[in-house]
């Protein structure tokens, strides 16, 4: 078979197996062992797909992500969620807007402890949705809320999606985490923003701004709970920033310390404990299957040289670097309305690689970008996993949540990535000052 033809037949295997339903990982694994084999030969396959498979998995950028998956299902199965809305509730008042606030904060402090963005988003559904509907808010823009506080856990350290963005371009995961928070926090207020300036109100509550919310008391528990969670964050990111500790002992470190804590405050038993295991090592194997899968498409793209054509046909942005990364950064967006936020870092990095170091553009830069404009794909359609996780829980249509989140995620993408454009040291900053 001529090379053209390989082409054309590995991009319809992988097309094919996408809209059959079958996973990314799949999709990509077939469609690369197909390439190389026609491509090369079967001495190819054999020689080097095995190597290929044994390196990928034996990465140790890949090992941290297991150690915050445990902390982030020991704390979820700890019900510190709940503790953490019930003080956010408690400070917000009877105002409306500050338990809005109150609900996206409490999203920001469980994105620092969890990297889950669907399973925070339904958290905070469950909890927040009839809290804020009970003071005014429309539940369709409640349940939105909820999915877009939960949404921060994607970008919010530490973030799966930047963990894997590092494995793949050999950034400092540590780098990358202290880099994030500058945008997260920007993130964070323009969220806020938007929810003074965008609110969903019913009609009876839109003229009254002081709805009565009933306090409900604090226990003992909840406030030690919500001060063991802000023990924690300060802890092991505290460590990490100080230069304490690698990236990875900060992992185990929360990781014992969260299982330790919940133990001690017997919010936690042996089955919590077992299912927290079985949930993090199903999610680990996963990631660590769609980065092989994505290895060996790689090795594919190598051999096609297909890189190499994009750079060629990419080579008059070259010289213009904003102009090229704002091109990027739609392909990343529009992407991330259609695949899953993961496979988009594990798709894209290896083709736009070698353009963005051509252009002599920042890789650690160049990744909180992505990863940002990634996590919004957690709020829009179609695939919008935070939003499906809240109005699931909530038992709506998610077509009428997607609204709400699609509107926060247009401005957040405008407002946040702009800065980090036309303004680097938003990002750079804080790396380049904390050792």
């Amino acid at each position: 078979m001529s090379h053209e033809a390989t082409l054309w037949f590995v991009g319809a295997w992988f097309v094919l197996a996408l809209f059959l339903g079958q996973a990314v990982a799949t999709c990509l694994f077939g469609a690369g062992l197909v390439g190389v084999y026609l491509w090369a030969g079967p001495r190819v396959l054999h020689g080097l797909v095995g190597q290929d498979i044994f390196y990928t998995a034996s990465t140790f950028s890949l090992s941290i992500v297991p150690l915050y998956l445990l902390m982030a299902q020991i704390l979820l199965k700890g019900d510190v969620i709940v503790d953490l809305f019930k003080v956010g509730r408690r400070l917000a008042g009877r105002r409306r807007l500050p338990l809005g606030v109150a609900t996206i904060l409490t999203g920001g402090m469980l994105g620092a402890v969890s990297g889950s963005g669907s399973a925070s988003a339904a958290s905070l559904a469950a909890l927040a949705g009839p809290e804020l509907e009970r003071s005014g808010y429309t539940r369709v823009f409640s349940v939105g809320l909820a999915a877009i506080g939960g949404s921060l856990s994607a970008i919010i350290p530490p973030s799966i999606i930047v963990i894997v963005y590092g494995s793949m371009t050999l950034v400092p995961i540590g780098a990358l985490f202290i880099a994030s928070i500058g945008p997260a926090m920007l993130c964070m207020l323009v969220f806020i923003g938007c929810l003074w300036a965008f609110p969903d109100v019913k009609p009876e509550a839109r003229l009254v701004d002081d709805q009565p919310i009933e306090k409900e008391p604090i226990t003992a528990g909840t406030v030690a709970s919500f001060i063991f969670v802000l023990f924690l964050m300060t802890v092991v990111f505290g460590s990490i920033y100080g230069g304490i500790v690698t990236v990875g002992e900060a992992g185990a470190m929360g990781a014992f310390a969260a299982l330790v804590g919940m133990i001690v405050m017997r919010r936690v038993g042996l089955r919590d404990i077992l299912e927290a295991l079985t949930t993090s090592a199903k999610i680990t194997a996963m990631l660590v299957l769609l980065v092989i899968a994505a290895q060996v498409f790689s090795r594919f793209l190598s051999f096609s040289q297909i890189p190499r054509q994009v750079l060629s046909l990419a080579e008059p942005l070259i010289d213009q670097p904003l102009l090229l990364v704002g091109v990027l950064m739609l392909v990343i967006f529009l992407a991330g309305m259609i695949l899953e936020s993961i496979a988009v870092i594990i798709l894209l990095i290896p083709i736009v690689q070698p353009m963005l170091e051509a252009a002599q553009i920042d890789m650690l830069w160049f990744g909180i970008l992505a990863s940002f404009m990634i996590s919004l794909g957690l709020l829009t359609p179609p695939v919008g996993l935070s939003t499906y996780a809240a109005a699931s829980v909530a038992k709506l249509p998610v077509t009428q949540v997607f609204r709400p989140t699609s509107l926060f995620a247009f401005v957040a993408a405008v407002c946040v990535t702009s800065a980090m454009l036309f303004w680097p040291p938003l990002v750079t900053w804080l790396p380049a000052n904390i050792r």
